[in-house]
């Protein structure tokens, strides 16, 4: 930059004393010091406009006008009348009326919308504007209407080229400070107005002279981007009776909070209501966006706002603004504040002058269409019909009523992908019999039926844990119609060891474990793994036959692998399919979303930042997402990923050896043997699938239900993922998991009722 540093804090006209040019000699001498200089003078119009308002019931000529003036004119040298004014930073020198003729001139077309008495009564108040972006437009604003008589302007940051986007100047002000731009622009629309420039900005130094120096403000308008600044402004401004305005360049939101009628009245509207303000002084970033999304009731805001949001600190650095809302927002400021000072407004609120809404193609309505199930609900006849064409399996004669329920119920308890529980259970005539509800697993999620088979492994190992707890053992038959019928297997009990069918079960030490295990997705702590706990975890994990484990804890690797879950995650989350699943059938919103339905993902199990908490509660919205994907956003979601491993100990596959339905069932079991050992040796289990539910779409689907970039860009993360792990393509891929060591969650995600899931149908 080549500004000069002296006159680059320059932003106050010279009036120049009368003295000098108080005759026609003094007037040439004084008129030589600026050859060379711009020099404007523009006395002689402004006199024969005035000479014009004044006379409005007759609309004179030019030449009347000319006449006039010339008879004003006579014994006078106009030379020495009104004001010479001169400019430093443009090196101008103007020659304008006086003062009041100035005055009564440039306010003459405000009448009567604000009278003259009322335009006296604004020329004796002020206003403070913190924040120079739409703070410009807002300064501007009211000092072109001449809505008061001093302003006060506080910023202590540079125009930059990509603030030219809405504010309205020159790119010879690149590197000017904001307050000294806007001071200078409206020096130059009017030299009478007092304005007072805080370069340095605001802050807890400063705050009360900014407030009441020369007197106390009457309106302080924020439009700063400090979070703490926002907070602590306001608290000073409720102390001191001192309204505070605020306009956010999204829908038109106008905050005003009436502080001088109102000094007890919470700021903010009460949003923030609960925390303590104090701790505001230093908001670390992490807890920027959750204030900021509650302070603007995230909800209401734009569709491209709240894109904007979830973009902040990801694709772009700030809060965009356009030119054309921060226009608007600049008049609707000014015009507020006029009626406020002229005590014609004095309700407190939040406004929307929403242009898009006001002005805007009539609503069509659309329905959104979900991907129609195409199973129906699972029929018990059906079920029964089945059952009864068996020619497999003996009766068990051992089980009663009460020990039948113990062990479903502990089966039920195993994890199924967004906790659809997709099993349904048939006890007729002495045989268990577990169907898959496939009406419960339709989603994205479950492609080709893997992840429900994963689940029913791992419900069947509980079930044998279970049993083998009450002194009963398991003959069973898996999948004894074959892959496409909903009969998953078939199982009798007997107290005969020796009669069992099973392979031998990895027991944990007790079976409690069963419903201690939990998804644990809180904050961890990478704790060191021994060498006897991993040998315990991958006995756990491959006493199943050709299940194998593999672990890695180098922390590159996993940096790289926590990139292509996030990315997948990303994919997942952006597809329509997928976030239609992700908000509509597996996420429950609240507490009692999650009582009644009692499936699905307990928003308070995810072990969320306030942070990302915020951004999801945003990306519910299907048009935000829309948005996202246009502008290949989302990453946010990678993040939350990269968080997640950075945090653990290890990572974990499970894979068994070939791509078929009864090895992700027996995947199934041998994921959930490991979880149970995990549990029982204190780790925290967070199972990191996506990967492992989207690589099938584009190596065996042929891309179903994705686009072409999703496809391609999957394939690409195939590619990358197959270089650093250890084992072959055409395998089964089973479970994809961090261990750490983190809290217990205090909310487990819940289970049906029993009597929705258990049958008991014995003939009569």
């Amino acid at each position: 930059m080549y500004h000069d540093t002296g006159i680059n804090y320059i932003y106050k006209p010279v009036f120049i004393s009368k003295e000098r040019y108080a005759d026609k000699d003094k007037f040439l001498s004084f008129i030589e010091d600026y050859r060379g200089k711009t020099i404007l003078d523009l006395f002689a119009s402004q006199k024969k406009e005035l000479i014009r308002i004044r006379n409005p019931r007759k609309r004179l000529t030019a030449v009347e006008v000319e006449q006039r003036y010339t008879e004003w004119a006579v014994g006078r040298e106009a030379d020495t009348e009104g004001h010479w004014i001169y400019y430093p930073w443009s090196e101008r020198l103007l020659h304008v009326v006086a003062e009041d003729e100035f005055i009564e001139l440039r306010t003459s077309r405000n009448q009567y919308k604000i009278t003259p008495a009322e335009q006296q009564e604004l020329s004796r108040r002020s206003i403070g504007i913190i924040g120079l972006s739409v703070g410009h437009s807002v300064a501007l604003s009211i000092a072109t209407e001449r809505g008061c008589g001093k302003l006060k302007l506080a910023d202590f940051d540079t125009i930059e080229l990509s603030n030219l986007n809405r504010i309205r100047t020159g790119l010879h002000n690149i590197g000017i400070n904001k307050c000294i731009v806007t001071a200078r622009e409206i020096a130059e629309i009017d030299p009478f107005l007092t304005i007072e420039c805080f370069t340095e900005g605001i802050n807890k130094e400063n705050l009360d002279g900014f407030l009441l120096d020369g007197g106390k403000l009457d309106i302080l308008v924020d439009e700063c981007d400090d979070m703490a600044l926002k907070i602590s402004c306001r608290v000073r401004a409720a102390q001191l009776a001192i309204p505070v305005v605020m306009e956010t360049s999204d829908r038109g939101m106008l905050d005003v909070e009436r502080f001088d009628h109102e000094p007890e009245r919470p700021i903010f509207h009460g949003l923030l209501e609960g925390l303590p303000l104090e701790k505001f002084e230093q908001v670390p970033e992490e807890q920027r966006l959750p204030l900021v999304l509650r302070i603007v009731n995230a909800v209401n805001a734009s569709k491209r706002g709240k894109v904007s949001l979830v973009e902040m600190g990801q694709s772009i650095g700030t809060w965009p603004q356009l030119a054309s809302a921060v226009t608007l927002g600049g008049g609707v400021v000014a015009d507020v504040c006029r009626r406020i000072l002229l005590n014609q407004f004095s309700e407190s609120g939040r406004y929307y002058v929403d242009l898009e809404e006001l002005i805007g193609n009539k609503p069509v309505k659309e329905e959104a269409v979900a991907p129609a199930n195409p199973f129906e609900p699972f029929d018990v006849q059906e079920a029964i019909r089945i059952a009864d064409s068996l020619t497999i399996g003996e009766r068990s004669e051992v089980l009663n009523e009460a020990d039948l329920k113990e062990i479903v119920n502990a089966a039920c308890y195993a994890p199924s992908t967004g906790n659809d529980q997709p099993w349904k259970w048939l006890y007729r005539n002495g045989r268990l019999h577990l169907f898959h509800d496939r009406y419960r697993s339709y989603s994205f999620g479950d492609f080709d039926q893997i992840a429900s088979n994963i689940s029913f492994g791992a419900a069947y190992e509980n079930l044998v844990l279970k049993s083998n707890e009450l002194g009963l053992h398991i003959r069973s038959e898996v999948f004894p119609l074959g892959q496409e019928s909903t009969l998953i297997a078939v199982i009798t009990f007997t107290d005969n060891k020796s009669e069992a069918n099973t392979a031998p079960v990895f027991s944990p030490q007790s079976v409690s474990v069963i419903f201690e295990r939990t998804t644990n997705r809180n904050p961890s702590t990478p704790v060191p793994v021994s060498a006897g706990q991993f040998e315990a975890l991958r006995a756990a994990a491959e006493s199943v036959e050709g299940a194998r484990l593999h672990y890695f804890d180098d922390r590159e690797q996993m940096k790289a692998i926590a990139e292509i879950i996030g990315e997948c995650d990303r994919i997942r989350l952006l597809n329509p399919n997928g976030h239609r699943d992700f908000v509509h059938r597996e996420m429950k919103w609240s507490p009692a979303d999650a009582e009644n339905s009692r499936d699905g993902i307990d928003i308070r199990t995810l072990g969320m930042s306030s942070g990302q908490m915020a951004a999801l509660s945003i990306i519910r919205d299907e048009e935000v997402v829309k948005g996202l994907k246009v502008v290949r956003g989302g990453g946010a979601l990678i993040d939350v990923a990269r968080i997640t491993v950075n945090t653990a100990s290890a990572l974990g596959m499970i894979t068994m050896p070939k791509y078929d339905y009864k090895d992700f069932f027996w995947g199934g079991v041998a994921m959930q043997r490991l979880w149970l050992k995990a549990e029982e040796l204190e780790f925290a289990v967070h199972p990191l699938i996506s990967p492992f539910y989207l690589f099938p779409r584009v190596t065996r689907g042929h891309g179903a239900d994705l686009d072409e970039t999703e496809s391609l860009k999957l394939l690409d993360l195939r590619e990358k993922f197959m270089r650093l792990v250890p084992f072959e393509d055409n395998i089964a891929e089973v479970f994809l998991f961090k261990i750490a060591s983190a809290p217990r969650p205090e909310i487990k995600s819940y289970r049906l009722p029993l009597e929705e899931t258990l049958f008991i149908k014995n003939r009569q």
